[in-house]
C-alpha cells in the first residue's frame, strides 16, 4: 500500500491539503494535521496556492481579466492576509475586512492579480467567497519534497550529527568503568562482548578507541 501511495504522490503536481497531510503523516509515521501545515506557512517555509476553477481574476494595474485554470500562488508579504490564510488551515475561515479585500495572487510570470466577480455573481461584502476555502488551498508536490529533508533531518541525521557527542559519552563511561583499575580498553571490550553476545568484540574495541581519541581531543590543553 505504501508503495502504491508513493507512486500516486509522485504522479501529482498539485496536492490538496489533505493529500499533503496524508503524505507527511506517512513519512513521519505520526498523525499530522493541516494545523501543522499552517505553522509551516506562517514560518514562510511553505507556499500556498489558491485554485477555484473558473474563478475570474483581475490583473493589478492592467485592464485584463483572466479565468483561473490552474492554481495561483498566494502572496505572503501582507502579514494580516497571510495570517488569515494560515488560519484557514486551522479551520478558521477568513472574511474580508471590506468588499474586494482579497489576498494578492501571483502567476508564474510574476504578475499580480486579485479575484473578481461580475455583477450577477458578486457575493455579499463580507462573504467567505472573497477568500479561499480549505478545499481550495493546494500545495506543489515539489515544494513539499524540498521541505521533507528539513522536516525529517532531526530524525534521519541524528547519528551523523551527534557522533562526537556520543563518543564523548562513551569515553566518559570508559573512565568510570576503568577508574581505579589498571585495565585497558581491550579488557573493557572483552567484558562488554561477554555481556552482549551479539556484539563483535573487535567492533567494540574500535568504538572504544575512537571514543578515547575523541575524549582526548576534547580535553583542555
Amino acid at each position: 500500500m505504501a508503495t502504491s501511495s508513493n507512486k500516486s504522490f509522485h504522479r501529482k503536481r498539485w496536492l490538496s491539503i489533505q493529500q499533503a497531510v496524508d503524505h507527511l503523516s506517512a513519512l513521519s509515521e505520526e498523525p499530522l494535521s493541516s494545523r501543522d501545515l499552517a505553522d509551516l506557512a506562517e514560518e514562510h517555509l511553505l507556499d500556498l496556492y489558491w485554485y477555484r476553477p473558473g474563478q475570474h481574476a483581475a490583473y493589478m494595474g492592467r485592464p485584463e481579466v483572466t479565468t483561473l485554470d490552474r492554481p495561483l500562488r498566494l502572496c505572503a508579504e501582507n502579514h494580516s492576509d497571510w495570517h488569515a490564510i494560515a488560519d484557514i488551515l486551522r479551520h478558521q475561515p477568513a472574511l474580508p475586512a471590506f468588499e474586494q479585500d482579497t489576498p494578492l495572487l501571483e502567476d508564474a510570470e510574476g504578475d499580480r492579480l486579485r479575484i473578481t466577480f461580475d455583477r450577477h455573481h458578486r457575493p455579499e461584502p463580507f462573504s467567505s467567497r472573497w477568500y479561499p476555502t480549505l478545499a481550495e488551498l493546494v500545495v506543489r508536490r515539489e515544494d513539499l519534497e524540498q521541505l521533507e529533508p528539513r522536516l525529517f533531518a532531526g530524525r534521519e541525521g541524528t547519528h551523523a550529527l551527534e557522533t562526537p557527542l556520543l563518543l564523548q559519552v562513551i569515553w566518559q563511561l570508559e573512565q568510570l568503568a576503568l577508574d581505579g583499575e589498571h585495565h585497558s580498553t581491550s579488557w573493557l571490550a572483552e567484558q562488554l562482548a561477554r555481556r552482549s553476545p551479539g556484539v563483535n568484540r573487535t567492533d567494540l574495541e574500535r568504538v572504544l578507541d575512537a571514543a578515547e581519541r575523541e575524549g582526548q581531543r576534547g580535553r583542555p590543553h
